[in-house]
């Protein structure tokens, strides 16, 4: 139980800003982030955010870089040594990214969450984030079938849980785009009858961002 106890509660630091709790406001600055992710809107987009987040890090002068969770708002933490001219490279970088650094109230608010330690992702810790994604995207593809074709309650579930994991896999980058289609067809024929292997299919071609009558 200890042990279980250590795991979770280490688990939970990776998504808590608490290395940056201490740096004063002066040195943490907000930008306004379109990262939020096209298939699954309530949260922000891991791939498309995890290659920023890390090269920021390597750029001097910065110390930290986090995505909120809702992929609106990008905080960086600078390094106690950056001088103003590493800061406005940084701050023209994102901008090309179309990413606009806040300032007033916005950015007061902003940095006051950050601090909270709330719902903030850090670098890889943004591949949690892809995994949500995958999530739903597998529930979405499952649900076009099932509108289609009867699936047992175990079936269905044990296919969402496949392709889940083959989406999660693929969104962070462990397999490629040849390996994610021949997983698609190995589940397929694990999960479902021949004649409903075509409707999945079809569900997939369809793309994972939500049609106009889904979620």
């Amino acid at each position: 139980m200890k042990t279980q106890l250590i795991a979770l509660l280490a688990g939970g630091l990776l998504y808590a800003p608490l290395a940056s709790a201490a740096a004063p406001a002066d040195r943490i600055s907000v930008f306004k982030a379109p990262l939020v992710c096209p298939a699954a809107r309530q949260i922000g987009c891991g791939s498309a955010s995890k290659p920023i987040l890390l090269d920021l890090e390597q750029q001097p002068g910065v110390l930290e870089a986090w995505l909120n969770r809702a992929g609106t708002r990008i905080a960086v933490v600078w390094k106690p040594e950056s001088d103003a001219s590493a800061r406005r490279k940084i701050v023209a970088d994102l901008k090309e990214d179309h990413a606009i650094e806040l300032d007033g109230k916005s950015r007061d608010g902003a940095v006051k969450d950050f601090l909270s330690g709330k719902g903030w992702y850090r670098g890889a810790d943004v591949d949690r984030l892809s995994e949500e994604e995958a999530d739903v995207i597998a529930a979405r593809l499952v649900r076009r079938v099932q509108a289609k074709t009867a699936l047992a309650k175990d079936k269905a579930e044990g296919l969402q849980h496949a392709l889940a994991d083959t989406y999660s896999q693929r969104l962070t980058n462990k397999i490629s785009r040849e390996q994610e289609l021949s997983r698609f067809q190995d589940i397929g024929r694990e999960y479902l009858a021949k004649d409903q292997v075509a409707i999945l299919q079809e569900a997939i071609e369809s793309g994972v961002l939500p049609l106009p009558n889904e979620q």
